[in-house]
């Protein structure tokens, strides 16, 4: 089977922003409770020089946090197992792409990282907006949270970019995000490529490139 080939992506620092999804303990380190190494252990070295990167080039961060209380529904009315509980190690975000003193910090309760949370407040507040901003989102699981962030930022008509080597899950999910997001409903807005085919410049760079053709 061919390999894919991913586009080189020039993107203008200022009008750029990452958005990590749920690297947390309980996700991507050992004694975690959701923890996979097949599908996780991969993805990070990418995805912390991905974020050192974005942070040298100046790059406007935001690390989505999952969190749960002990009454949530999904453990009282649906029968799951506990996890990523509130001020546990499990809930914390793993030492590698710990978020820095000033990074926002978005704490969200379900899959969706819009749902009832401050995330499009903090955007419009930083006036990072539909029609001047591309989105970088990274994290886990790649069919799940960083699926359903994908398609907040799709339908708020941003520019939305998926590094998928930075996308934990196992191989079947990846698959599927690439796939889903593929698609006409999507692709016009989503484009799916690696963490080494996206590059910072300014845009005066990029529009001089852009005519060198």
């Amino acid at each position: 089977m061919a390999r894919t080939k991913y586009k080189r992506l020039m993107l203008d620092p200022k009008s750029s922003a990452l958005v990590l999804i749920d690297m947390e303990n309980d996700f991507c380190k050992p004694g975690g409770k959701h923890y996979h190494p097949d599908g996780v252990d991969e993805v990070i070295p990418p995805s912390a020089t991905l974020l050192d990167r974005c942070r040298q080039a100046g790059v406007e961060t935001f690390f989505v946090q999952s969190v749960r209380d002990a009454d949530s529904p999904e453990f009282t009315r649906f029968g799951n197992a506990p996890f990523i509980l509130r001020n546990t190690w499990g809930s914390a975000y793993i030492d590698e792409l710990a978020p820095r003193e000033g990074e926002a910090v978005v704490e969200k309760n379900t899959h969706d990282c819009f749902y009832q949370t401050r995330l499009d407040a903090l955007l419009a507040q930083r006036r990072i907006l539909p029609e001047t901003h591309s989105i970088i989102v990274i994290g886990i699981v790649a069919n799940v949270c960083v699926y359903h962030a994908v398609i907040g930022f799709h339908v708020r008509h941003y520019n939305v970019i998926v590094p998928l080597d930075c996308c934990a899950g196992y191989a079947k999910g990846r698959r599927m995000l690439e796939t889903q997001m593929a698609s006409p409903a999507y692709s016009y807005n989503v484009s799916v490529t690696k963490s080494d085919r996206i590059a910072f410049e300014s845009a005066e760079a990029i529009a001089r490139a852009a005519v060198r053709g």
